[in-house]
């Protein structure tokens, strides 16, 4: 019995023990939360939809809008190529789409000019500038793409000279001498598209494609007369197409949205003049028709004829003519009355004779 007791007073100190190691743990295991849980409160990150972290996740651009995704990332998209079976009424024009009209203004639009997009082309080897100078051998026209230019040697031509007056110290002219211009952007006045019109057979509608695109520039003589516009070079529209899909034209002013400067010449949205027609003397407008009257009647002609043919293409003429068609009461009625008469017998003088 001694024994045993003795045991039952060691279990019951050792439970005793066993509770108070609970408590001091589970004392322990509260302080802990309450440390970290304040430490976790300043860490916390954001709510997903926060304004904050919608901004760091728009990419970074020039100026807020989402064209540096679109439009710089923009690729043309093919045009279709007829066979030469197919083509019918080919004609070749030039036409002139100068800047100082109102309507072509989105050309010259500050900051993002069309010149300033095709140097960057060229520069950068996407566009190969062409001479234009004509009378060659390998050039007779100045726009057969046949003598590639580099950009530096592009430069070098479009530089011009001037005379400068040269004064003494009290102002006077004793001389002049020739200094040369750089090339600027606003030199260019307009531009000259090259474009062929022809009935495609096999789709059954008269397509307009531009060939080529060439900046046109003031030609000046060294007394600083203007003598004409002449082109600075020439561009292959294939591959000007690759600036311009990437060239952002949107305007909210006239409702235009991702609009490219691709769009705007595929759509045909300029103003421009014809100045030469495909003829066999290779003559342009100018050429024959000396006042500026006579070349803008000659240029609206050419467009009406032009307009004429797209017109008049789907116009057929023939010679029959419909008819209404009787039903059968008709007939039977117009059998009935439209019996033939036969007039009596007369004789010379008029008299009926007696059958």
């Amino acid at each position: 019995m001694l024994a045993s007791g003795l045991s039952l007073m060691a279990q019951t100190k050792k439970k005793a023990k066993t509770r108070a190691r609970k408590r001091t743990q589970t004392v322990k295991t509260v302080k802990k939360p309450v440390v970290d849980t304040t430490a976790n409160v300043a860490a916390t990150p954001l709510p997903a939809n926060n304004n904050i972290d919608t901004l760091k996740s728009v990419p970074d651009s020039d100026d807020g809008y989402l064209k540096s995704i679109v439009i710089t990332k923009a690729r043309p998209f093919p045009i279709f190529e007829p066979t030469a079976n197919n083509v019918k009424f080919y004609h070749r024009y030039k036409r002139d789409i100068m800047l100082k009209d109102p309507k072509n203004a989105k050309f010259n639009t500050p900051g993002s000019t069309l010149i300033e997009a095709l140097l960057k082309g060229m520069k950068e080897g996407v566009i190969t500038p062409y001479d234009a100078t004509p009378g060659t051998t390998a050039n007779p026209t100045g726009d057969a793409f046949t003598v590639p230019l580099t950009y530096t040697q592009l430069m070098s031509k479009l530089v011009d000279t001037a005379m400068v007056d040269q004064l003494d110290k009290d102002g006077n002219k004793i001389g002049s001498v020739k200094k040369l211009n750089d090339f600027s952007p606003d030199k260019i006045v307009g531009y000259r598209i090259k474009e062929d019109v022809y009935y495609d057979k096999q789709r059954s509608k008269v397509e307009t494609r531009i060939i080529g695109i060439a900046p046109l520039i003031t030609l000046k003589l060294s007394s600083g007369d203007t003598v004409g516009i002449q082109p600075s070079c020439w561009l292959k529209y294939k591959q000007c197409r690759l600036v311009f899909a990437k060239m952002d034209v949107s305007d909210a002013d006239r409702n235009l949205y991702d609009v490219s400067m691709d769009d705007m010449f595929l759509q045909r949205q300029f103003n421009a003049v014809i100045v030469e027609e495909s003829n066999a003397k290779g003559d342009r407008i100018k050429d024959y028709a000396k006042t500026p009257e006579e070349q803008a009647a000659e240029a609206a002609r050419i467009e009406k004829k032009l307009a004429d043919y797209k017109r008049n293409i789907w116009k057929y003429q023939t010679n029959i003519t419909a008819t209404s068609v009787p039903d059968s009461k008709t007939k039977k009625q117009k059998s009935k009355s439209d019996k033939v008469v036969t007039p009596p017998a007369t004789d010379s003088t008029g008299t009926q004779v007696k059958p």
